[in-house]
């Protein structure tokens, strides 16, 4: 029993001493700690204590350059000799090298495209052929009642049907010729500027045809199909009278048997061309007179047809976009 108890009792005495001597420790820090901040304050009372020579205000543009044993103006602008810079230096600090080097194109004036030059502009193609352009000359010329307060192009797209009469040509030189028939179709247009336009034209026509030296084909007749893109030049602009002149590309179908019952049909390369007038009647209906000459280049025995037509037609105007003024304006309608 003695025995068991004896380390128990060694253990106590060793954990006893050990606390003893942490806190001594303790305590010696607390007393340094104490010390320490004693010291730190009285320092800092000896430098407010100290007499602090007063500066004079500081001017516009000047910087101050520290040195260890002197504090004294410097001026921004940089002062340096010649022979104290060094190549670089000299190459940095000369003022020429802040300029950029001359621009050089990469292909000549000779091999430059039209559309790079800088005075190249569409528009003054026309101007210089002598047509006008509405970036050259408005919207009119004063000509024709021009319009004010509406405009051509506030419906530029147009769908439209004619009808009128045709004078033909031969269809072969002193053996197969044409009267004179009924012509119709109808068009597709858009006018794209207030001096210009572009439409598609179709039509067809059943003219009666005559032999040379024959009468029992008298009653015979010919097929013509007419198809062809055309632009169109309104010279006085955006006038409520407009003139046309046409011009345009396409092909003329023919069909028809000659005096020895041989059947002839061909496809002949035609340029319509000719004037023309538009007057508006309602904002969305055009009354349209027109007079063209259908060139059709000859082919395959067939001649050259020079079938001069003239034309009434009425035109429904498209694309107008109505604009709202409501409530200080209760109508919505436009040209």
């Amino acid at each position: 029993m003695r025995a068991t108890w004896a380390p128990l009792a060694s253990n106590y005495r060793i954990g006893h001493d050990y606390s003893d001597a942490r806190r001594e420790a303790r305590g010696a820090s607390w007393v340094f700690q104490i010390a320490h901040r004693l010291l730190a304050s009285l320092a800092l009372i000896v430098l407010l204590a100290l007499p602090v020579k007063a500066e004079a205000p500081l001017e516009e543009g000047v910087l101050l350059e520290a040195r260890a044993d002197e504090i004294r103006p410097l001026d921004l602008r940089l002062e340096m000799k010649p022979e104290e810079t060094s190549g670089q230096e000299k190459s940095i600090l000369d003022p020429e090298a802040a300029k950029f080097d001359t621009w050089k194109p990469l292909a000549s004036e000779e091999m430059r495209l039209h559309w790079d030059l800088p005075d190249f502009d569409p528009s003054c193609w026309f101007h210089d052929l002598g047509f006008r352009h509405s970036s050259t000359h408005g919207r009119n010329v004063g000509r024709g009642v021009p319009l004010t307060h509406s405009s051509w192009r506030n419906r530029p797209y147009h769908v439209d049907w004619f009808v009128g009469g045709m004078l033909n040509s031969s269809l072969i030189r002193n053996r197969v010729r044409q009267n004179n028939s009924s012509f119709a179709g109808m068009r597709l247009g858009w006018d794209f500027d207030h001096y210009w336009g572009t439409e598609w034209r179709f039509g067809w026509s059943n003219p009666e045809i005559q032999y040379s030296g024959a009468s029992d084909y008298k009653n015979a007749s010919s097929d013509l199909f007419l198809s062809d893109l055309d632009l169109l030049y309104y010279p006085w602009g955006d006038s409520k009278i407009r003139p046309y002149v046409l011009l345009g590309m396409g092909f003329t179908r023919v069909n028809f048997q000659d005096e020895n019952n041989i059947h002839h049909g061909s496809s002949l390369l035609t340029m319509p061309y000719g004037v023309g007038l538009q007057l508006p009647m309602w904002p969305w209906l055009t009354w349209r007179f027109e007079i063209l000459d259908n060139l059709a280049f000859g082919a395959d025995q067939i001649e050259t047809l020079a079938n001069v037509s003239f034309t009434l037609g009425m035109e429904l105007r498209l694309g107008a976009k109505p604009a709202s003024y409501w409530p200080w304006r209760s109508s919505r309608y436009i040209w």
